[in-house]
């Protein structure tokens, strides 16, 4: 009797959890619907700097707007790829028009007129610099073209395009994801097998004649920056402090290390010593996971300047975040003071004033082939330090020193120890790397130093992260910042409007990620995974990868995109990311 009892309940349940589900569906259809949302300007890093007190804004600027000359490079920089590689995922391409295509490329180099001279064997000045350069590019450009045409390079789409600009030499880069591409085999180096990474090929252009000609170019795969980096990380303790290894990325070809190279290891170490205790390690956790990690570093007493593009992951991501020195110290964040993404920065302000920051260099005596240093942690367990050379000079300081995504957020110092930037998160992974300058820096000092600190205004990481996903919206309207044409595309990725059936409450998209924000009225009796389940089921029909599947967290993956599903409270968070 009491079994018969116990089924009837457990039908009874059934019968209740099947009937909330029925009951929830049908009156909550999903209300992202492209037909009642409204697509304004407003965006939620608008949402985030608007709470900060006025008197608190950077207005210190870096030039945003894409110039007629960089869009020409860029259209070169994709021409000059063609030329190099060929079209798309082209595995059969005819010897006629390999052909067409190497001659065009040749046609791309720097060939400057070079004076004559009947002294010497030549008969050309050699002494002058056409004559150098024409050795340069006369050498590197059509040797690149055999080297990597024997590698069998199969690429889908073109990458990340940075442009800066050294005096007559622009440099491009552009980065090719998950290429595929011959590699010498780890057991037998008489023997290549085929592997995917991502490719990135750097070109330097120069003026001939009104035209911009390549003069030089070189590339490199992650797994090149990969050996070097994991050096640096098994090097990383609190016990000592070593100066790692210049990089070597085929720069001295066209830069002057003299400098770099005169740099002692005892004037590395006073600029080592006069800054440890000025750097912290920031990591921001989800349910005791860390998310993402940064460096920052005091730039006022008891301020932490870092970016704002870590700021704003730890807020998609995070619950909390947390800052810690080399010396042991551990502080507690009382809030964010101020922010500003153009220029990506964020300050952070502890409990208790530390008496003890950076000092700050002039940026406008800078020189290209300047020594530069970087002091960071790449795991939080100690420092690393690492040297290079300014290769480039315009709104960023760009140096040959290779960082990883937790480097972002380091100081950037100059010979004398003073910093000169701040690394920010746009070139990372890469042989070169970028750096806001000290203009952008100077601001924020400048403005802290009249304030006393008990009197400087701090939101919390809680209060700014309820803001940063608060929207008003009713019963016909969304608004969000996700352009209709981006949105289309998105909406494909697991048939995520039929799939998911909660109501949306935040929508924004950035830099090819778009991030969702569902509210579960019934958290209670269904968890956020659990009406998940449709999606995640469609995105592994679709051919997707699972990555990570926890209560709280999953992951999938193809090679286009990324797709994070998060359970938070009673919200449901997913972050779509095209690689």
């Amino acid at each position: 009797m009491k079994k018969y009892i116990l089924i009837s309940i457990s039908a009874l349940f059934l019968i209740i959890f099947i009937c909330i589900i029925y009951a929830y569906n049908a009156n909550n259809e999903f209300s992202f619907k492209i037909s009642n949302v409204t697509f304004g300007e407003d965006s939620k890093k608008n949402t985030v700097t608007s709470s900060f007190n006025d008197a608190y804004d950077l207005s210190a600027s870096i030039k945003s707007e894409e110039t007629d000359l960089e869009k020409n490079i860029k259209q070169l920089t994709k021409k000059t790829t063609y030329l190099l590689l060929g079209d798309f995922n082209n595995k059969n391409e005819t010897s006629e028009n390999y052909y067409k295509r190497h001659q065009e490329y040749l046609d791309l180099r720097y060939k400057p007129d070079i004076p004559k001279d009947e002294n010497t064997f030549s008969g050309f000045d050699e002494d002058s610099q056409e004559y150098k350069d024409d050795i340069v590019s006369g050498f590197t450009v059509p040797s690149i073209f055999l080297q990597l045409n024997e590698l069998d390079i199969i690429y889908n789409s073109y990458g990340d395009i940075r442009i800066t600009q050294n005096n007559e030499i622009i440099i491009s880069s552009i980065t090719l994801p998950n290429v595929k591409m011959k590699s010498q085999s780890n057991d037998n180096p008489m023997e290549y097998e085929m592997i995917e990474t991502n490719l990135i090929l750097y070109y330097y252009f120069k003026e001939l004649n009104g035209e911009y000609k390549l003069y030089y170019l070189f590339g490199e795969t992650t797994e090149d920056l990969n050996d070097y980096i994991e050096v640096l990380e098994n090097n990383e303790t609190k016990s000592m402090m070593a100066i790692a290894p210049t990089y070597d990325s085929n720069l001295s070809t066209i830069y002057n290390y003299d400098k770099l190279n005169n740099l002692t290891d005892e004037e590395i170490n006073n600029i080592y010593n006069l800054n440890e205790n000025k750097i912290v390690y920031l990591n921001a956790y989800y349910n005791n996971s860390i998310t993402s990690s940064a460096n920052g570093f005091f730039i006022n007493d008891g301020l932490i300047v870092t970016t704002w593009h870590f700021l704003e992951k730890a807020l998609i991501e995070a619950q909390y975040i947390t800052a810690s020195a080399n010396n042991g110290n551990n502080y507690i964040i009382e809030g964010i003071v101020t922010a500003n993404p153009e220029t990506d920065v964020a300050v952070i302000k502890i409990e208790n004033p530390s008496e003890n920051h950076v000092n700050l260099g002039n940026f406008k005596e800078l020189q290209v082939e300047d020594p530069a240093i970087i002091i960071s942690s790449k795991l939080g367990s100690g420092l690393t330090v690492q040297k290079g050379i300014i290769t480039s000079l315009d709104n960023y300081i760009q140096t040959s020193i290779p960082l990883v995504e937790s480097d972002e957020g380091s100081p950037l110092f100059d010979k004398g120890g003073n910093v000169i930037g701040i690394n920010t998160a746009q070139s990372t992974n890469s042989s070169l790397s970028l750096a806001t300058n000290t203009e952008i820096l100077k601001e924020i000092q400048d403005k802290f130093n009249n304030i006393e600190f008990n009197e400087i205004y701090a939101i919390s990481f809680n209060e700014l992260k309820e803001k940063y996903y608060y929207i008003n919206y009713n019963d016909e309207t969304i608004k969000n910042n996700i352009p209709k044409n981006k949105w289309k595309k998105y909406s494909k990725i697991g048939n995520i409007e039929q799939n998911i059936k909660l109501e949306l409450i935040k929508a924004n998209y950035k830099d090819n990620v778009v991030s969702l924000r569902y509210k579960n009225e019934i958290s209670n009796y269904i968890s956020n995974m659990q009406l998940a389940i449709t999606f995640k089921k469609q995105l592994l029909e679709d051919g997707y990868k699972e990555v990570l599947n926890s209560s709280t967290k999953c992951i999938y993956e193809n090679e286009e995109y990324k797709i994070i599903i998060m359970d938070e409270f009673d919200y449901l968070i997913i972050v779509m990311v095209k690689l």
